[in-house]
């Protein structure tokens, strides 16, 4: 091309007068609402390109908008186009629950319960209704940005060293050794559970069971219907530090620098993995895969089939106290005050954040964010992409934070 043929490409100072001119000349120009002419369909279809703020915004043009910006195909779209606002649905619920979950309001047969991480739609003959869910998940969003109110459940009688929540309920155990159920909705205690005859350091409930570890180096499997033993296993030698199950095995650690597995229908002890040299003080199960996170500052990463160790995390300058595993990525926390972001299948460190000052005690996380406890007496939150801090709750606490659980609208700590 010759020196004559090259174009000239305007300034971008030269852009902004066209682009208000060409504004002027349309506001000049006769006003024609495409949009209402076309078919209810066409329209609809493009309103999926507009976003959750914009589409608000079109609602008011008129009424014929707003009918169109209330089209439920066109909310759908825009919560689907949010990918953290997933719907899942819980691996005990049937196939037909799963099917409608994918295909929600083809089906019409799921509702939305906002306590369920990240949403899981529970059977129901009420279609979902998209738009209501998007603004209750961007309300959601937006209070992760300020101090949630805050209640105290008080009935222990010593530190509480876990927790764990679901929809109806908050279960939590003690140094006090026992375990305590409490109404989630009006904060009272409903049932006291009695077995072991030390601290209860770990738990870990479904809708059948729950899995408890003691300083007293046993594991107790309770009915979670009758509130009543199954089994007391022992073979650990220590205390034992964490607990988790599927529904296949049951993973223990313990301060015997061991990690046990057991069959969670038998509870007969299958195997015992070695290979750390302190206090393995988690671990998280996932889909065959456990990871577990010990004193010696190691982080693991076994096979449970065969009990071989695939691959160590090196990085944490001292010993961990915390991990969690959603099967791609694994979140470590140390005390070295640190919290280390890992990529599962090739051991490489993808972020460190810092923040605390004190040992990572606890912590939670799902796609979106990181919720981590601290011997710090603060609890803070994480962006899961950026790393950054975007929440501490300093308050609320005059001691360590052993354990904090959250899911899409609170934080139980």
């Amino acid at each position: 091309m010759s020196v004559a043929e090259t174009p000239i490409y305007p300034s971008p100072a030269q852009k902004r007068l066209l682009i208000d001119q060409l504004y002027e000349r349309i506001l000049r120009g006769p006003r024609i609402d495409l949009l209402s002419k076309l078919p209810y369909e066409v329209a609809t279809y493009i309103l999926h390109f507009v976003d959750m703020h914009n589409l608000t915004k079109v609602a008011l043009v008129s009424r014929t908008w707003n009918q169109f910006s209330r089209d439920n195909e066109v909310w759908k779209s825009v919560y689907l186009y949010q990918k953290q606002w997933r719907i899942r649905t819980p691996a005990h619920q049937p196939k037909a629950v799963e099917a409608a979950a994918r295909h929600p309001a083809d089906e019409g047969s799921s509702s939305w319960s906002p306590d369920q991480g990240h949403g899981a739609p529970q059977p129901s003959h009420r279609p979902l209704n998209w738009r209501t869910l998007c603004h209750d998940r961007k309300e959601l969003e937006q209070h992760w940005n300020t101090v949630p109110p805050k209640s105290k459940l008080l009935g222990h009688i010593d530190s509480v060293y876990c927790v764990q929540f679901d929809h109806s309920k908050i279960v939590t155990g003690s140094r006090d050794q026992t375990i305590k159920f409490w109404d989630l909705q009006t904060h009272k205690c409903t049932h006291t559970l009695r077995g072991h005859s030390q601290s209860v350091l770990c738990l870990q409930f479904n809708d059948h069971i729950m899995v408890s570890g003691s300083s007293d180096s046993t594991i107790i499997v309770w009915d979670m219907d009758t509130r009543t033993r199954l089994a007391h296993l022992h073979g650990h030698t220590a205390g034992v530090l964490d607990v988790c199950f599927d529904d296949q095995y049951i993973v223990s650690c313990s301060k015997d620098t061991t990690i046990k597995v057991w069959d969670v229908r038998t509870h007969a002890l299958l195997k015992t993995l070695q290979g750390h040299r302190g206090p393995v003080n988690a671990v998280q199960l996932h889909k065959g895969q456990v990871v577990s996170a010990s004193g010696d500052g190691m982080v693991k990463l076994w096979n449970v089939g065969s009990g071989q160790c695939i691959r160590d995390f090196i990085g944490h300058e001292r010993g961990l106290a915390c991990v969690q595993f959603d099967g791609k990525t694994i979140v470590s926390g140390s005390n070295d005050k640190t919290i280390r972001i890992w990529e599962a299948a090739t051991g490489k460190c993808l972020r460190v954040l810092t923040g605390h000052s004190a040992l990572v005690r606890t912590l939670h996380f799902d796609q979106n964010r990181i919720v981590s406890g601290s011997y710090d007496h603060t609890v803070k939150v994480w962006d899961m992409t950026t790393g950054q801090c975007t929440l501490d709750l300093s308050a609320g606490h005059s001691s360590w934070v052993f354990d904090v659980q959250f899911s899409s609208s609170r934080i139980i700590r």
